[in-house]
């Protein structure tokens, strides 16, 4: 099964997004939880600025040992935030646009060609 590829046929895409749509879950919605669990490590959940630590989704925590140092950690993070999240779900559009028009071509690409386990994650909702 490790070098086995999965086809994905019209219908496997329209079962997809039929239970999309019972979800009630947009393409956004979970291309940004896939930003958030890719990115994990280094964004913020919770600051402490009575303790002076910052708790990251992840679960790691970073203690500081001043304001000021604390502040300019949050500082950095929330300036990276946003253009690194646009250009994630960018790229995650493009696969996904190729996954949902996909068209029966005789060369193979990457909406024909992926492995179960590739399948599994594109589809995976966080």
């Amino acid at each position: 099964m490790k070098n086995e590829i999965y086809e994905i046929s019209s219908a496997y895409m329209s079962d997809l997004k039929k239970l999309l749509k019972e979800k009630k879950v947009s393409k956004y919605d979970i291309a940004h939880a896939s930003f958030r669990k890719n990115n994990s490590a280094w964004i913020i959940q919770n600051v402490n600025k009575a303790k002076l630590t910052i708790t990251y989704l992840c679960g790691d925590t970073k203690q500081f040992p001043t304001y000021n140092s604390l502040m300019k950690e949050i500082k950095i993070v929330n300036k990276e935030y946003k253009p690194l999240r646009r250009k994630f779900i960018k790229r995650y559009y493009k696969v996904v646009n190729a996954l949902t028009k996909h068209r029966a071509t005789r060369n193979k690409s990457i909406s024909n060609t992926l492995t179960p386990e590739q399948v599994r994650m594109l589809a995976q909702i966080a």
